[in-house]
């Protein structure tokens, strides 16, 4: 279920981008998008703490990367936390559901969340 909720996030994500050409000048917006995917988990999982999400994911990429630094770490959670609170909030959603409602329920909910983002709505988003 969990995959199908990150699906989710990823189109909308991906709609949000719709028209914008490549917004980096390194990575394609697709390894974008998979890189904000890790700090929307775990932002949802933290319940939005943006302190516990960078330590969660600033232990992955020090085990992977060797010391890494924490404020670097926190700076992109909360670029990630104002850029895409709809999609936060919609895998907050299935955090909160996932052991209670079916798959059917748990995708409308997240659908819920994610139902007014709009093509292009990149620079729109509370960025």
């Amino acid at each position: 279920m969990e995959e199908q909720v990150k699906r989710l996030i990823r189109k909308s994500l991906h709609m949000r981008l719709q028209g914008m050409g490549r917004i980096d000048n390194i990575r394609t917006n697709e390894a974008l998008i998979e890189t904000w995917i890790t700090a929307i988990v775990a932002l949802g999982y933290a319940d939005n703490d943006v302190e516990i999400a960078a330590k969660d994911i600033n232990k992955i990429q020090s085990q992977i990367l060797g010391e890494f630094s924490i404020e670097d770490t926190r700076a992109f959670v909360y670029l990630v936390r104002d850029r895409f609170p709809e999609e936060i909030a919609a895998f907050i959603r299935y955090v909160e559901l996932k052991e209670k409602y079916t798959e059917d329920a748990i995708t409308f909910a997240v659908l819920q969340e994610l139902q007014d983002i709009t093509e292009g709505d990149f620079y729109n988003s509370r960025f």
